[in-house]
Parts: C-alpha cells; sequence; structure tokens
C-alpha cells in the first residue's frame, strides 16, 4: 500500500546532509542509516547544494571575495605609493637652494 511521498521537516533535511557529509559522501549508507530512500536523500543534496552555491556567488570577475579584497589592497598601496613619490619630489623641489639652477 503506497503512502505516497514523505513530507520531512526542513531541521530532519539539514541534519540528514550533514551526516551525509560527516559519512565521507556516501548517500547509500546515509539513507539507510537514517531510513529514507536513497534518491530522497539525493534530492535534497542536489536542491540545497544549489542553493548554497547561489548563496556563496563569486563577484563579476568570478573571483572569490579575499582575492577581491586582496587585488583591492594592493591597488591602494600602489597609490600610496605614488602619492609618497609625488611628496618626496616636492619635498626635493621646495628645498633646494633658490640660486642653484
Amino acid at each position: 500500500m503506497y503512502q505516497g511521498p514523505k513530507d520531512y521537516p526542513h531541521e530532519f533535511k539539514i541534519q540528514s546532509l550533514k551526516r551525509y557529509l560527516e559519512n565521507g559522501c556516501r548517500c547509500n549508507f546515509t539513507a539507510k542509516e537514517l531510513g529514507i530512500p536513497e534518491s530522497t536523500l539525493r534530492g535534497w543534496r542536489t536542491k540545497y547544494m544549489a542553493e548554497v552555491k547561489q548563496e556563496i556567488k563569486p563577484n563579476k570577475k568570478g573571483k572569490k571575495d579575499y582575492e577581491s579584497l586582496l587585488i583591492e589592497k594592493e591597488k591602494r598601496i600602489q597609490q600610496l605609493e605614488a602619492e609618497n613619490l609625488i611628496l618626496k619630489k616636492s619635498i626635493g623641489i621646495f628645498t633646494r637652494d633658490p640660486q642653484q639652477k
């Protein structure tokens, strides 16, 4: 007698996926351990992994946040070094003896 698909609570799905990952991504073992069909666990894995990938989107250039931050910091360092060089040159100009050419 077929009862139709079960509606599992969201928390149970998340805990099942955590156990799946802890078991080394062995779907058949985890499903048997939890007493659910293997196809159900695979479906949850597909659904929630897709959601996680959308939440952790890389930026426009396809780089991770820390890589973007590093690039931003390197640009700022270059800008500060250029400003420092300009200041050093201007100090040299203003402290030069006006009678020298």
